[in-house]
């Protein structure tokens, strides 16, 4: 477990700024003069740090040794000048001291004069400890009494404290009497050390909403998860400074099932009497800035006829239909499917502009030792020439009649959309390329070239893939088409009757993705990247990022490429990405290293944490700000005392 950073909620520049302080100075316990001026001067610079005034601290002054005087009370100090004058009248005395007497005398004629709660009210005791032959301990009787009074002072919600100056005390007598509740300093130079740490001890911590231990576990990618152990509780700094804080321990941890951290759903509530539908828009994804899988919700409505009409979606939209030999029986489900899809499309020149096309192909010869595909790719709907959407469904619906059935040259239909997408080639706006088949490709090669072409196009593509007894789809190759989205944009069914109710869900999907991406996308700086199996000694390295363009506007990007031989590879347990045997990198300020085995090494300890600006800066090095558990330079953080702010800053374990 791997302690990071905290974060901090800052009260004021001075803890207890309203405080009603009674010092209560011992003048019979120093050995000289000399030592009693030192005392008088530690006296004054206890409370030399207390912002004074009759709504911030006030204080009072007793003298005590055989009897006890009031030399201030809260009305007749207004400043620290006042109360340094008061502490310049006290004289030392030889008597021995009743320590009884004082606190009584606090009790009865300065603590009853203090304001109500929840303003804090204390009782310091200050004595000098370094003349040995003055500690000789209370009597039986003495000690009895002291506890009575300190116990009556404690009845008015008040606190008790003793301060003790110098090198000797008797400690077990002032446990017996005050509890925890004493301070004891060995040098007359520590004065403004036991004001902070009598601050600490007086000063109630603040009350923190959502105090205590949180566990957070992360998306499990590769069999290993990234945990967050979150504490928050009131604290003070080591300079007296009052904190909610919120400490953040990391860990990696071994898990049996992986989880996609991603999620675009549009649910439609139902119709109300004032006949308008809620739209609830759910986009879910890793954060890598916020380290987390973060939600978000929109919520708007809509009137009730048009709920399951898509809006505000501007896209290129291919969708490919198998129509291989294998398919035949089935083809008329694969058309319906293509309608479900259609239908909530926003079908037009400046939103959707739509083709569907079937693909199938034969290989005939081509002048010398050469061939060619023949009829590899079928019009439907011309991509980009018809918005009216009740015509392309009758198009689609047309396309039930019988036809030619042939093998599955995917690859082929691939480059041939490939090209109509260019030829009208619109800038920054989402292309996508639905492909819904039975097997496997009878082109391979060509489909390993044509995939990687397409998406160094900015092609998201989706594969939908039917599995059936007769003829087995081959996973790994649809894994290449869709990665480094193949947890979200392949499906696998292993009947045709799935097809139709998977088009209904996805349809609504669609209504999203087909939007420009959410500005959250590219403030969290999402990126993905996979590796796909390898083909014929090759294999593909893709990467999708969220990036805004110089307008300011969001645009997925994507990188593709072919990278000769077939090494092992790793997954990255805070994002999921993909990595090649052999290859270290950094993740978070975390260090990982790919082995032959394909097992990702995890950091055993962790030197730097995320800063403000993302870099990665040494733990313990000189103080700077580092982010948040989620992913922000400063947040509000819940308390009961309001208008506060939270400030994150480095926690040295060292």
């Amino acid at each position: 477990l791997i302690l990071v950073h905290q974060i901090e909620l800052s009260c004021s520049t001075s803890p207890c700024i309203n405080l009603d302080l009674v010092v209560v100075v011992d003048t019979s316990s120093s050995c000289s003069q000399t030592q009693f001026d030192r005392l008088l001067s530690e006296v004054k610079a206890l409370v030399s740090k207390f912002p004074i005034g009759p709504t911030k601290t006030r204080l009072a002054l007793i003298g005590m040794s055989q009897t006890a005087q009031v030399l201030a009370n809260f009305d007749d100090v207004t400043s620290l000048s006042d109360f340094n004058s008061a502490v310049d009248r006290l004289t030392m005395s030889s008597e021995r001291a009743e320590i009884s007497k004082g606190i009584k005398l606090a009790r009865e004629s300065v603590l009853n004069k203090a304001r109500a709660a929840p303003t804090p009210r204390l009782l310091a005791l200050v004595k000098d400890r370094q003349c040995a032959e003055r500690i000789t301990g209370s009597s039986d009787a003495e000690l009895a009494s002291i506890k009575s009074e300190v116990a009556a002072v404690r009845s008015m919600e008040s606190a008790v404290h003793a301060v003790g100056i110098g090198g000797l005390w008797n400690s077990e007598e002032l446990k017996a009497i005050f509890g925890t509740n004493y301070l004891l300093f060995k040098n007359t130079n520590k004065a403004m050390e036991s004001a902070k740490s009598l601050n600490n001890k007086v000063c109630p911590k603040p009350a923190c909403k959502s105090s205590g231990r949180t566990v957070k576990r992360e998306t499990c990618f590769g069999k290993s998860q990234h945990v967050l152990t979150v504490n928050v509780g009131g604290a003070f700094t080591s300079s007296g400074m009052e904190v909610c804080r919120q400490q953040i321990a990391r860990s990696f941890q071994s898990c049996a099932e992986e989880h996609s951290c991603y999620k675009m759903e549009r649910s439609i509530g139902s119709c109300q009497a004032d006949g308008n539908s809620e739209i609830v828009e759910t986009l879910q994804f890793l954060d890598r800035k916020k380290q987390s899988c973060v939600t978000y919700e929109e919520k708007h409505k809509v009137d009730c006829s048009e709920a399951r009409v898509c809006k505000n979606q501007v896209a290129d939209l291919i969708i490919l239909l198998d129509k291989s030999f294998s398919i035949q029986s089935h083809y008329y489900t694969v058309v319906d499917t293509a309608k479900e899809l259609v239908k909530s499309l926003q079908i037009g020149k400046e939103q959707v502009r739509l083709g569907i096309f079937s693909f199938s192909g034969s290989v005939v010869p081509f002048g010398y030792n050469k061939n060619e595909i023949r009829d590899g790719i079928e019009t439907i709907v011309s991509f980009a020439d018809e918005f009216n959407k009740a015509k392309i469904l009758d198009r689609v619906e047309r396309e039930k009649s019988p036809g030619r059935y042939a093998h599955t040259y995917t690859g082929y239909a691939i480059k041939e959309v490939s090209k109509m997408l260019r030829f009208k080639y619109r800038s920054d706006v989402i292309k996508a390329v639905i492909i819904i088949t039975d097997g496997r490709s009878s082109d391979p090669d060509t489909l390993f070239e044509a995939v990687s072409d397409i998406k160094e196009d900015g092609v998201t593509l989706y594969a939908v893939g039917v599995n059936t007894p007769a003829y087995g789809i081959n996973q790994d190759e649809l894994k290449m088409i869709t990665s480094p989205e193949s947890d979200r944009n392949l499906f696998i069914f292993n009947g045709f009757e799935h097809l139709k109710p998977w088009a209904e869900k996805f349809s609504s999907r669609l209504c999203m993705e087909l939007k420009p991406p959410s500005p959250k996308l590219c403030d969290a700086e999402v990126q993905l990247m996979s590796i796909s199996p390898c083909k014929s000694e090759k294999t593909q390295s893709s990467t999708v990022k969220f990036k805004y363009n110089t307008a300011k506007k969001c645009i997925k990007r994507f990188r593709n490429e072919i990278n000769t031989g077939c090494k092992t590879t790793c997954v990255d347990p805070i994002d999921g990405s993909d990595h090649l045997e052999g290859e270290s990198w950094t993740n978070m300020c975390h260090d990982f290293r790919c082995d032959s085995s394909g097992n990702t090494i995890l950091p055993t300890s962790v030197k730097k944490c995320v800063a403000a600006d993302f870099s990665c800066k040494p733990i313990g090095a000189a103080p700077f700000r580092c982010r948040n558990i989620d992913g922000e330079r400063e947040r509000k953080l819940p308390v009961h005392r309001q208008g506060r702010e939270a400030m994150l800053v480095v926690d040295n374990p060292n």
